[in-house]
């Protein structure tokens, strides 16, 4: 499918399209009844309209920001015309005053609720799929022009996840690289890793063991939106990354197994670090919700889980849909098994995406950080989704 164009007007984002124009604007007592083409008409109230107009003594001209004192408006304050010159419409109130408002603005909110980019678009995948596609970047168009920038954030925004090859083997390079999305995610881990299996931190992930696929930081309370990898040197054996696609995993419960989509939608798993002076620890379901019920976040990580414990069934109706989402996980069907060479980065969405690791031999270092997820979607808006 295709990924639509969006901007920003007036801080709200929208998808470039032909803004429909205003057949008529008829002042009532309840608000201004906007009649759009297609005999759609639409009564935006009043004191809505004071709140959201576009003039500076309302919405500050540069930073976006409100500057309208909310609760001083009277609460009966009602308009008695309006006007539509160019795109543009004005609104006269009773005490004098007059506020404007984008033509594009109102079309907007025709219809009520939140503001919200598109959908985005995902291709849920398994081993077969991923493998065909193989998401990958070049590191020059990344640096050096937007447009590779963006096909580097819309292809993690697709498949979770996307390659970077040709990276000069540094951290410096490593680090410019990370900055091109957003500024660095600080953590007990610090804000960028250069490390090898030495057991450093509290974490498995400074050994050379098995890593099975899971998502960083369940101890928090708001999870690194995304992580990037980057293995600057390797003599040994062993060692491929792994990635699992956890939107397919929750795809594939719901669709043959809603009794354990439903456990691990429901029940609140604690997860724990303990180590390097820090106690940290949250809980949430292994899917997480939004309040339209739309699946946002898998988190999933067996080796940070805290102890909990349920009454006896539900426990051990826990374990079963634990069981049926490790299977699945742990299933090659569904993974993705690469080994990263030195020069390649590897960027993927932490709430989205399971990753593991082979056992290994020899040494080998690896560098990387954690980014916020706000800012990798904010990098999106700026750059205008295709």
């Amino acid at each position: 499918g295709i990924i639509p164009f969006i901007r920003s007007i007036s801080g709200i984002t929208m998808q470039q399209a032909t803004v429909p124009q205003p057949v008529s604007l008829v002042a009532t007592p309840e608000g201004l009844m906007v009649q759009w083409p297609l005999d759609e008409t639409v009564v935006y109230p009043w004191f809505w309209l004071r709140d959201h107009g576009h003039d500076p003594d309302t919405l500050h001209p540069v930073t976006q920001q409100r500057q309208l004192y909310t609760a001083a408006v009277a609460e009966d304050i009602t308009g008695t015309d309006a006007t539509l010159d160019n795109d543009t419409v004005s609104v006269r109130w009773a005490d004098g005053g007059e506020s404007h408002f984008p033509v594009a603005f109102l079309a907007r909110w025709r219809d009520t609720g939140y503001p919200a980019d598109p959908a985005p678009e995902r291709i849920l995948w398994d081993a077969g799929v991923i493998y065909r596609e193989d998401p990958v970047v070049e590191h020059d168009a990344v640096m050096h022009t937007d447009e590779g920038l963006r096909d580097w954030l819309e292809q993690v925004l697709l498949y979770g996840f996307c390659r970077v090859q040709g990276v000069p083997t540094t951290p410096e390079a490593t680090r410019q690289l990370a900055e091109r999305v957003g500024y660095l995610r600080e953590t007990l881990f610090g804000a960028f890793w250069d490390f090898t299996a030495d057991l450093a931190r509290a974490d498995t992930a400074y050994t050379n063991l098995e890593l099975r696929p899971h998502t960083d930081s369940t101890y928090s309370h708001d999870a690194p939106g995304l992580q990037l990898f980057h293995c600057l040197a390797f003599e040994g054996t062993g060692g491929e990354s792994v990635l699992v696609d956890g939107f397919r995993i929750a795809w594939e419960l719901e669709r043959n197994d809603p009794r354990a989509y439903r456990t691990l939608s429901r029940v609140r798993v604690p997860g724990q670090y303990i180590g390097d002076g820090a106690r940290l620890r949250a809980e949430r379901p292994v899917f997480r919700h939004d309040a339209d019920g739309k699946l946002v976040q898998v988190s999933f990580n067996n080796y940070d889980r805290a102890p909990f414990r349920l009454p006896d069934v539900e426990m051990a109706e826990f374990y079963r849909a634990l069981r049926a989402f490790e299977d699945l996980a742990n299933d090659p069907h569904y993974q993705w098994r690469y080994g990263l060479r030195p020069g390649e980065v590897l960027l993927f969405d932490n709430w989205r995406t399971l990753h593991g690791r082979a056992a290994y031999t020899g040494k080998r270092r690896l560098a990387g950080c954690y980014l916020n997820r706000e800012d990798f979607e904010s990098r999106l808006r700026v750059l205008g989704r295709r």
